[in-house]
């Protein structure tokens, strides 16, 4: 039992909307890493900041777990890690799979209520054109 990994995914067929998509078993887990490369190619295609990233075993089931994290509603999770050990990244990669926007507030050293309030209102205009 521990040797076999259990994993589901509704990223398994790609080229259909996040709409039509079936959540389903992992049967062959040998397609994954290649799969993950062009879903990679895809996202380094619509994006200017290009992402280098390596699909090994938990790196794929991190990515499969913060999908389905990212599809349920209000969705969400608190990931804790030894900092460069890819959280944000396979976040992000996470959501451009679930077919989400993700928006991360920068933080600078004048960071105030102001430049708070201003991002709130991008999020909230990203939030409006979605719905």
């Amino acid at each position: 039992f521990e040797d076999q990994v259990i994993m589901f995914g509704d990223f398994l067929r790609p080229g259909y909307s996040a709409e039509d998509r079936r959540y389903e078993q992992v049967t062959d887990f040998t397609k994954l890493p290649q799969l993950f490369k062009d879903y990679l190619e895809d996202y380094n295609m619509s994006t200017p900041k290009v992402m280098k990233l390596v699909f090994f075993k938990d790196a794929i089931a991190h990515t499969a777990r913060l999908a389905r994290v990212l599809r349920q509603p209000r969705g969400n999770a608190m990931l804790v890690g030894v900092g460069g050990s890819g959280k944000q990244s396979l976040t992000r990669f996470a959501c451009f799979l679930s077919e989400y926007t993700c928006f991360q507030i920068e933080l600078t050293k004048g960071y105030s209520n102001f430049e708070f309030r201003e991002d709130l209102k991008k999020i909230y205009k990203i939030a409006g054109k979605l719905l």
